[in-house]
């Protein structure tokens, strides 16, 4: 298999897909919530923050679990744009993150830990939020695990995230 090739065509297949048109219906049911107050909730749990040094967000905005698993399925990207150390699981956080923003959740954040499961083990990226209730979920954006796309409690599916983007 010619790299360069697949890679073509992979990148002709995600353009399709983008051309789809896929209305975005922005979450309205939002509650703005200081950095340092998520933060504070995510450090209950022993996740702590990757940042710049300098803070890009004063406040994000979190939403209900009902909303969360209304856009969830749009934070997942296809499998076979997978390429290792290229455009692996952390890119697709960062992307799962970016595309949280159109619906004005900006409280959908890259996460990093550790998993260990029966589809992979080690250290991986994923999205984590709160809801409006303070609980905190993770989901998968990598459409090849069988998880993929749905909000789970920490430590489901063997999933423990220590850092989060924020």
């Amino acid at each position: 298999m010619c790299l360069v090739t697949e890679h073509a065509r992979l990148i002709r297949q995600y353009q399709e897909l983008l051309a789809k048109t896929i209305e975005i219906v922005p979450v309205t049911d939002i509650v703005m919530l200081s950095r340092s107050d998520f933060l504070a909730e995510m450090a209950k749990v022993n996740i702590i923050p990757i940042d710049l040094g300098t803070p890009l967000d004063a406040d994000l905005s979190i939403t209900s679990k009902a909303e969360l698993d209304r856009i969830a399925p749009f934070l997942v990207q296809l499998a076979g744009l997978y390429i290792l150390q290229i455009r692996d699981c952390e890119d697709y956080g960062i992307e799962a993150q970016s595309r949280a923003a159109s619906y004005h959740v900006s409280g959908i954040r890259l996460g990093l830990g550790n998993i260990n499961n029966s589809q992979a083990s080690g250290y991986h990226g994923f999205v984590l939020t709160l809801d409006k209730e303070y609980n905190i979920w993770w989901l998968e954006p990598n459409a090849s695990f069988e998880y993929a796309g749905v909000w789970y409690k920490i430590g489901e599916h063997g999933y423990f995230p220590d850092k989060i983007f924020a």
